[in-house]
């Protein structure tokens, strides 16, 4: 009789740490990696900077789908603040006439940051500039 209760007890005690250990099995923790990502068109033309999207949540990963469709190079510069990790949230690229680019940025700081062509000839024009702005 004791040695039933005690197999009993043993038996319940060893199924009560397998569901346990199966409950923790599956959980894992969260990641730094950002779960979302939102896409951004970008279009350069000879007058003006065409964005789709002028505001993107705080820690996900803005795509910045950059096409330039002018007749002569332009440029995209993403002036962003900097991180704790003493980098910048920001970007420039130059794209020549009829090309594009896909570029990543994890947006960690809510700011409002300013878009630009960098180039000399486009700097005065007042549709090469704007703000995204990271809520």
């Amino acid at each position: 009789m004791l040695l039933s209760a005690l197999k009993r007890g043993l038996i319940s005690s060893a199924i009560l740490v397998a569901m346990v250990g199966a409950g923790t099995a599956q959980a894992r923790p969260l990641t730094t990696k950002p779960q979302l990502v939102f896409d951004v068109h970008v279009t350069l033309t000879d007058a003006r900077i065409v964005v789709d999207r002028h505001s993107v949540p705080r820690g996900v990963t803005a795509r910045f789908l950059i096409k330039n469709t002018g007749t002569k190079a332009h440029n995209f510069t993403l002036s962003g603040p900097k991180t704790p990790a003493g980098g910048r949230q920001g970007f420039s690229r130059t794209l020549k006439p009829g090309q594009h680019e896909s570029v990543r940025v994890f947006l960690d700081l809510r700011a409002r940051q300013t878009y630009f062509d960098a180039l000399s000839a486009d700097r005065g024009k007042a549709g090469m500039r704007g703000v995204v702005v990271i809520r």
